[in-house]
């Protein structure tokens, strides 16, 4: 799976993860900051490991339904025609980029969630994707690919500035649906670190 990244503001880089296959960039500076021995994508088993997201409140509304109605983004959501997500956009410091790598926090994890098998895709740490302030937003009716995200107020340099109007911060991908995002694909680490 390809994770980006590249200076966005002062201070802050910008990254995006491509959740459908995209061909590698073979100029990643990212061996340069990370040990190649810790660059990988763990894929593990756990049935259990769904039950974590029964606390967690599931929207009424599809995501594409929510937007602009619970929550904003920061940047771009890419979905396709029928409202499945293929690539999102977001922005952190360096540093939380490279430690989220170095302590494989992106992680596939298969395992059992309402009656079905699914695959989670994590995209911060664990405490972060199983907080019981995450919401689950369902991508289309179909019920077979979810969000699970925090909404939190709009913050400027740490400060809420807009403490009613809430954005979206996306933790994982919950996903029954091989098809679209393919574990040969999702699996297969593509760190794109660029500092030029």
């Amino acid at each position: 799976m390809r994770i980006s990244c590249s200076p966005g503001f002062p201070g802050r880089m910008i990254g995006s993860i491509y959740l459908r296959p995209t061909e590698p960039n073979p100029r990643s500076q990212i061996t340069a900051h990370v040990d190649p021995e810790l660059i990988v994508i763990p894929y593990s088993i756990d049935p259990d490991f769904g039950s974590k997201f029964d606390t967690m409140k599931i929207m009424k509304g599809t995501y594409q339904e929510e937007f602009h109605e619970s929550y904003d983004v920061e940047f771009t959501i890419d979905v396709d025609q029928k409202g499945y997500i293929t690539q999102f956009e977001h922005t952190f410091t360096l540093e939380r980029y490279l430690d989220l790598i170095r302590t494989q926090s992106y992680r596939v994890i298969q395992t059992n969630w309402r009656g079905q098998s699914f695959h989670v895709m994590t995209y911060g740490y664990m405490k972060e994707v199983l907080s019981p302030n995450n919401v689950i937003l369902r991508c289309t009716d179909a019920e077979d690919v979810f969000i699970v995200a925090e909404l939190v107020p709009f913050r400027a340099d740490g400060v809420v500035e807009q403490p009613n109007h809430r954005y979206l911060q996306f933790h994982a991908l919950i996903s029954a649906r091989d098809d679209l995002y393919p574990m040969d694909y999702i699996c297969q680490p593509d760190f794109d670190l660029n500092l030029d």
